[in-house]
């Protein structure tokens, strides 16, 4: 009895084992899917990147793991339809992200990435809106990005969302250049390797006409990164000016 108790324990932790190895790979081949497709924005990518996010989602999920990533290729796709001028393709999409990271920071609050994937989901938001809208989405990435930074201050993308907070806000709401840019230094500090803080400190020297600044931010963006289809397209804006 004893001999088949344990045997049937060995059976039982082995496939524990291979079930956990399994779902490991999956999620790492999911991870690697999701940065293709921001990185490329091809529409193959992204539909391959959205089908296995999904199927992730599906699954027991007590983390959140799954429903963070689904929120992520989401926005991958919104992007995608927003670089279309497909505004309202955008906008749906960037809701159904937010219903997902919410159920994943459900499962996990403590999540600064979670917290983070929110804030950049409703300050997309705030951009395909009118002015109710933007202000209202607005706050609320701004306490998403504030919470990220509560449970993480070492958080460089929730640092770079901050900083397109005070870019993208009048001064008369509290917007800043100089902090924005502060904030996107800092998260460089932070990580050198964070392309977002060298491509918007780019689009921020863009817009007060340092363009020598912004051209050395986004090309710096491209050697982080050389995939990189969001640094590619804010050079060839940058380009565009001198045309």
């Amino acid at each position: 009895m004893l001999r088949w108790i344990w045997t049937v324990v060995c059976v039982a932790a082995c496939l524990f084992l291979v079930t956990r190895a399994h779902a490991m790979a999956a999620r790492e081949e999911g991870d690697a899917m999701l940065k293709r497709a921001f990185d490329t924005m091809a529409l193959p990518e992204l539909e391959s990147a959205l089908r296995l996010a999904r199927a992730e989602a599906a699954t027991a999920d007590p983390d959140g793991t799954g429903h963070h990533h689904l929120a992520r290729a989401l926005e991958a796709m919104a992007i995608y339809h927003a670089n279309r001028d497909e505004q309202d393709a955008a906008a749906g999409l960037l809701q159904q992200g937010v219903a997902a990271v919410t159920v994943a920071i459900e499962r996990a609050p403590a999540s600064s990435p979670y917290q983070t994937t929110l804030g950049e989901l409703y300050g997309q938001l705030a951009a395909y809106s009118g002015v109710v809208g933007r202000i209202r989405y607005g706050r609320l990435a701004t306490t998403a990005y504030a919470r990220a930074l509560e449970l993480d201050p070492r958080n460089p993308t929730a640092h770079v969302g901050v900083g397109i907070g005070k870019l993208e806000t009048p001064a008369m709401f509290g917007g800043s250049m100089q902090d924005a840019l502060r904030e996107f230094r800092l998260a460089r500090e932070l990580d050198a390797d964070c392309e977002e803080a060298w491509i918007w400190e780019g689009i921020a020297q863009r817009r007060q006409g340092d363009t020598t600044a912004a051209r050395a931010a986004l090309q710096q963006a491209l050697r982080v990164n050389p995939n990189s289809d969001h640094a590619k397209r804010e050079l060839a804006r940058l380009e565009e000016d001198f045309r």
